[in-house]
């Protein structure tokens, strides 16, 4: 029996763990006891676990959303990746160096080449460019500034403008940054990479009470009123789904009893936007869409929209 609790508090604290770092600021304690269908309590403990582990916790002052705070590794890991190709490859040689043979040395090589091949291969958004505009947009937001953002290449409108916003958070990895756009008043979520570049202003924010931490999909998709989805892949269409959008790993499992066939259960935003492009180009390698509803409505429409 305490076998068996040992498991669920384990799974638990992973899940409670995956919410938080998949959605940043997106759950209150009450929000995630009612999701894992537990007692407040219970989440505050989980918290504490978290802490004891030496994972701190941070929240919004006035939603009392959580998120983890940010990594101080992968802070010193932005500021090894400022040095060029050529510095790194010289603090590898030196470390080379120190104690031939020694297995500490050995150990710190390694691990140093892999941070390096992780950054330059698979990651783009830890190179200088990259960080260059979220440093610049984390300072705005951090001296509540305006910030313009030059050249930004939107899919909306078709048209490459600059952008005057209010940025109130970023993330990175997922390529996203959650802003106040002060020419239309509206909240709205941009790419990094689609920013030619980036220039602060003196002028300080006057929609603060506007900001608003919206919650993002596997498409990093903006949205507070996400839907879940319920789709049944074949394996072409499963590789394809993970290779565009990899956020959306975390949320397919291979079926149980069908070799070769995965499922996808996600919260997406209400619009359908980044699925239905991916339904629709690859509706052969898709077994079925299950729900909801409104999704295969959607998509009717669309298909009937389809000029040929």
């Amino acid at each position: 029996m305490a076998g068996e609790q040992e498991f669920g508090t384990k799974m638990r604290l992973l899940m409670v763990m995956r919410a938080l770092l998949e959605q940043p600021y997106r759950y209150t304690k009450k929000e995630l006891a009612r999701r894992f269908k537990v007692d407040p309590d219970t989440i505050k403990s989980d918290f504490e676990a978290f802490k004891n582990a030496g994972f701190d916790l941070d929240h919004d002052k006035k939603t009392y959303r959580y998120a983890f705070k940010a990594d101080k590794p992968y802070e010193e890991l932005k500021s090894m990746l400022d040095l060029s190709e050529a510095d790194q490859l010289r603090l590898l040689r030196a470390i080379s160096e120190v104690e031939p043979g020694n297995p500490e040395f050995e150990q710190l090589k390694r691990r140093l080449a892999s941070l390096i091949e992780y950054a330059q291969k698979e990651h783009n958004y830890l190179r200088r460019p990259y960080l260059t505009k979220v440093n610049l947009l984390e300072k705005a937001r951090l001296e509540k500034r305006r910030a313009l953002l030059v050249d930004y290449h939107s899919s909306n409108s078709n048209v490459v403008a600059d952008r005057l916003v209010e940025p109130f958070y970023a993330k990175a990895e997922d390529d996203i940054l959650q802003a106040f756009d002060v020419d239309k008043k509206k909240l709205r979520h941009f790419r990094f990479s689609r920013m030619k570049r980036i220039r602060l202003t003196d002028t300080p924010w006057a929609y603060e009470k506007e900001h608003k931490i919206l919650a993002t999909d596997p498409f990093r998709i903006v949205d507070d009123q996400q839907v879940m989805v319920h789709l049944r892949l074949r394996v072409g269409a499963y590789n394809e789904l993970v290779e565009r959008f990899p956020l959306s790993k975390a949320y397919i499992q291979e079926d149980a009893a069908d070799e070769g066939i995965y499922d996808f259960q996600a919260r997406v935003n209400h619009k359908f936007y980044g699925l239905t492009n991916f339904i629709l180009g690859f509706h052969h390698q898709i077994v079925e869409v299950l729900e909801p509803e409104e999704l295969k409505a959607h998509l009717r429409r669309e298909v009937g929209r389809m000029k040929f």
